[in-house]
This record gives C-alpha cells, structure tokens and sequence, in this order.
C-alpha cells in the first residue's frame, strides 16, 4: 500500500526502511568491503568515490589514474582499471548484475579498463567488457561490449565512431603519467642519434 511519506515520516527518521549496508569512508573513498580485495596505486580520487566489493570480489586501480566525483566501482568477481586512465564524474563501472533473469542465478563476469583509457561523464560500463588501450568513451555512453584499442565509441549501447592515432612514442614525444601535478618534471627528450 502507498503511502505518503508525511504519515510515515518516524520510521523513515529510524531507519526502517534502510538497507543495512554500512559504508566506510577512507579519505576520498566511502567503501563497502563484504570480504574481496582492493589495490590502489599512486592515483588521484576526488570525494566521493564508491567501491563495492563482493566476497572474493578484486579491485585494482592503477598508477596515474584519476577517478572524479561521485564515480561507483561495483565488483563481485574482478575490475581492473590500468595505468593512466581518466574517468569522469558519474561513472558507474560494474562486473555484475546484482540479481539473475527469471530463475537464474546472478552472473558476474571480469571488467577491464586496459592503459590511457579516457571515459567521459556519465558513462555505464557493464559486466564481461575490456575497454582497450587508449579508447576514449564519450558521455553518457553505456559500453555493452568490448572496446578495441584506440578507438572513440559513443552512444546507447556504445558504437565505434571513429579510430584515433595511438599516443605513445609518436614523433619522439614520451607520455608523461602525473600530468595533473603541478610540481612534476618532465622527463628530457632522448637524444637524436
């Protein structure tokens, strides 16, 4: 039966209709550890970042990566997020459903987001996907399926839009992890030989 929330305001006040989860906020983090495993390199998160992480469940984020405001991680089996990835606000990154179809089971497959991957604002990354090396995934996509290297994708379910000349090691130019801090030095040019 509905009712309005004005007859039920004291319960709600309690906590009664409240899912028992209990977050713990580390620094930029609020985490739900129900048992799995989280590594994290030399990252940069913005307040606040969610990792869910289920029984077994492992979490790795990797150096150079930046992680923006408001960002979920939900992970029952495994999530990789490799070296030099930038991921917008309001990205939701998950391994699993939570729940199955009909009868069956809930299924939970590995998500990779493999080097220097970009993902824009909005987007929803769903279970079984790798992302790969230097793809950039526009705003408010939903990735349903793996992303080939170097490539744009976009869209509902993300499509390919176009390919994009890889970065690294092009016309001589190293690229550079910690671009965002300010007191980093850049490593010289090699000589021309």
């Amino acid at each position: 039966m509905l009712q309005d929330y004005r007859a039920i305001r004291e319960e709600l006040e309690r906590g009664d209709f409240t899912a028992g989860f209990t977050w713990e906020k580390v620094g930029p983090l609020l985490i739900l550890d129900q048992g799995g495993k989280i590594l994290i390199g030399d990252v940069k998160l913005f307040d606040p970042v969610r990792i869910r992480v289920g029984p077994g469940g492992h979490v790795e984020i990797g150096d150079y990566s930046v992680i923006n405001h408001r960002s979920e991680i939900h992970c029952k089996k495994k999530i990789i997020i490799g070296r030099e990835i930038l991921i917008s606000w309001d990205v939701m990154i998950m391994d699993t459903d939570y729940h199955g179809i009909g009868t069956g089971p809930p299924v939970s497959q590995p998500t990779v987001l493999e080097d220097g991957v970009w993902v824009g604002n909005g987007v929803t990354i769903t279970k079984g996907v790798t992302v790969g090396r230097g793809a950039v995934v526009a705003a408010g996509s939903v990735v349903t399926k793996n992303v080939p290297p170097f490539t744009i994708v976009g869209g509902n379910p993300a499509k390919i839009l176009r390919e994009i000349e890889p970065f690294e090691g092009r016309h001589g130019q190293h690229y550079e992890p910690k671009w965002y801090d300010p007191s980093f030095k850049p490593k010289p040019l090699p000589e021309d030989i």
